[in-house]
C-alpha cells in the first residue's frame, strides 16, 4: 500500500499537471531512481529541502517529519548493511523517515520547474502533494493502529483521496481548456491559409520561374541561381510557422516578402 500511495499517487498528480507540456515531462522511472538514490545516499540537504516544502504544502505535517527523524535516530544502534560506502538496508524507522524525505524532495523539484512554466497548475500540484503527504501519514497510522481504530483511519484517508481527486480533475480541465484552444487556433490558421490560396499558388509559381531563369554557372562568385544538379525545392508560404500571424508560431509574424530572405536581391547561392 505504501507504493501505490507514494507511487502512483504522485505520478498522477505530476502528468496530470504536465500533459500540455510533455516534452518537458521527466520520465516516471527516473523519477523512482532519484527517491531510491536519496534513500541510499541519504543527503542532508534533502532533509532540509523536504521540510520546506512540507512547510509550503501541508505545515501540519512537519511535527509528523520530525517524529520520523526521532524515531530514525533511535534506531541507529541497530546494525546497517553498508555496500561501497552506499547503506543498502536499514532499521524500519530509518527506511521509513528517508523514504518519506525522498519523496518530498522529488516531489519539491517537480513544483518549482513545473512553476516557471504554469504558476497555476503549480499550486494545484503543491496542493495535491500535500494531501499526499497526509494520506501517507495516514497510512502509517493505519499500519500500527489497532484495528478498532482502522476504520476511523480508513475514513480520513479516503476524504484526502476525495479532495485529491477534485484537484486533478481541476488540472484536467485545464489542460481540456487548453487544447481547445490550440485547436480553434489550428482551425483559424487553415482557413486563414485556404482565404490565401489564390496568392499562395502565385508565389510558389513565381518562385519556380525565378529560379528557372537565374544564372546556372556555379563558378561564377555573383550567380544567385540554383546550381547544377540540384533538385528544384518549392518553400512553403503559410506554414505553420512562416504564416502571417499565426498564433501558434513561437517565432515573429512574417509577411509574404519576408517569409522567403532566400528571394531577396544579392543573396548568393540558395
Amino acid at each position: 500500500m505504501a507504493g501505490r500511495i507514494s507511487g502512483v499517487i504522485g505520478v498522477f498528480g505530476f502528468l496530470a499537471a504536465s500533459a500540455g507540456a510533455a516534452q518537458d515531462m521527466p520520465n516516471p522511472q527516473a523519477m523512482q531512481m532519484q527517491v531510491q538514490q536519496i534513500m541510499q545516499q541519504r543527503p542532508r540537504e534533502a532533509e532540509a529541502a523536504a521540510r520546506a516544502f512540507l512547510i509550503l504544502v501541508a505545515p501540519e505535517r512537519v511535527n509528523g517529519l520530525d517524529s520520523l527523524r526521532e524515531q530514525a535516530k533511535a534506531s541507529n544502534n541497530q546494525p546497517v548493511y553498508v555496500v561501497d560506502g552506499v547503506p543498502v538496508s536499514g532499521p524500519p524507522a530509518q527506511d521509513q523517515y528517508w523514504m518519506e524525505v525522498a519523496q518530498l524532495t522529488v516531489q519539491f523539484d517537480m513544483v518549482q520547474k513545473l512553476s516557471q512554466r504554469d504558476s497555476v497548475r503549480a499550486q494545484l500540484v503543491g496542493k495535491m502533494f500535500g494531501l499526499e503527504a497526509n494520506a501517507r501519514a495516514q497510512q502509517r497510522a493505519y499500519r500500527t493502529g489497532s484495528e478498532s481504530s482502522r476504520p476511523a483511519i480508513r475514513a480520513k484517508i479516503e476524504g484526502l483521496i476525495s479532495q485529491h481527486f477534485d484537484l486533478e480533475d481541476q488540472l484536467r480541465a485545464r489542460e481540456i481548456a487548453d487544447i481547445e484552444r490550440r485547436l480553434a487556433e489550428v482551425r483559424a490558421e487553415s482557413q486563414r491559409r485556404r482565404e490565401k490560396r489564390t496568392e499562395f499558388i502565385k508565389f510558389a509559381v513565381d518562385d519556380i520561374i525565378r529560379d528557372a531563369i537565374r544564372p546556372r554557372d556555379a563558378s561564377d562568385p555573383g550567380s544567385r541561381g540554383r546550381r547544377p544538379g540540384r533538385p528544384l525545392r518549392i518553400r512553403r508560404a503559410w506554414t505553420g510557422r512562416a504564416y502571417p500571424g499565426c498564433p501558434t508560431s513561437g517565432r515573429r509574424a512574417r509577411g509574404v516578402g519576408q517569409a522567403y530572405p532566400q528571394h531577396l536581391p544579392h543573396r548568393r547561392g540558395d
